[in-house]
């Protein structure tokens, strides 16, 4: 009985449930003070005045978070898919988001500080602020990106190809003439990032006009090529907004718990 009453709060809280709202909302302002915290601390005139504070307010969510997926780990059997009592707890265990909770519960005894991590669990707790169409609109999102995979995959490759081979062409060009800065075909892949993204720090620029000319003209192409995961993923935005998706689409959203098409 207590174990499904925590499943209803922690896994599948509803409007009614009013210790389920009360409970997560505390979750959720949690992860945003955490959050908060984190950034304030790497001020130097807040973090030294107000380091016991940050230290306290940090061991005191991080035992709390430890308490919640201990928490979640247990109740999770209540699902159906996950009933076993050892083999369905692992697995819940190695899903994304709850590795993700154990990587910044763990983190807090290591040098690295990925607390900020924490607040990417909000997006477990969109049902919470009953966000209900946002979240359905996430899901038709995905299942979009989903099929477009392969044009994404790609699109990525064909941007990896352009940016060594406009690197490696322009250290031969550039390199004779001042090798401090074009030092080697890895060094130069700074330029091309830079530069094909459009950011130009101005930090790796040609001199030759060979080096100039080739500049403009791959920098050109350069931006169709990149361009083409920012059109796929408008086309994919474009076809989860509108009023009816496909029958493919309704099709693979299905509720792994209750076999209901999303």
């Amino acid at each position: 009985m207590l174990r499904a009453q925590l499943f209803a709060i922690l896994h599948r809280p509803e409007p009614g449930n009013r210790w389920a709202c009360h409970v997560n909302y505390v979750l959720v302002a949690l992860i945003v003070l955490n959050a908060a915290c984190v950034a304030l601390q790497t001020v130097p005139s807040l973090g030294s005045r107000f380091e016991r504070l940050f230290w306290w307010l940090d061991a005191v969510s991080t035992a709390l978070f430890t308490v919640e997926y201990a928490a979640r780990v247990w109740v999770c059997v209540e699902q159906r898919r996950l009933s076993h009592p050892l083999w369905g707890r692992l697995r819940y265990a190695l899903q994304p988001l709850p590795l993700l909770d154990l990587l910044v519960i763990v983190s807090y005894f290591s040098p690295f500080d990925l607390r900020f991590l924490r607040v990417m669990r909000l997006a477990r707790l969109l049902k919470v602020l009953q966000l209900y169409e946002f979240e359905a609109a996430l899901q038709r999102l995905t299942v979009s990106l989903r099929r477009r995979r392969q044009l994404l995959l790609v699109s990525v490759v064909l941007m990896l190809v352009c940016v060594y081979a406009s690197a490696a062409l322009l250290y031969q060009l550039e390199h004779p003439a001042h090798p401090d800065v074009f030092t080697s075909i890895p060094g130069t892949f700074w330029w091309a990032c830079e530069t094909f993204t459009t950011v130009g720090y101005g930090d790796m620029t040609p001199i030759t006009p060979a080096g100039k000319l080739f500049v403009g003209l791959f920098a050109v192409f350069g931006i169709g090529v990149f361009a083409l995961p920012t059109a796929i993923v408008t086309a994919a935005i474009i076809e989860s907004s509108a009023p009816h998706g496909h029958e493919d689409d309704r099709e693979d959203c299905v509720c792994p718990a209750c076999g209901h098409h999303f």
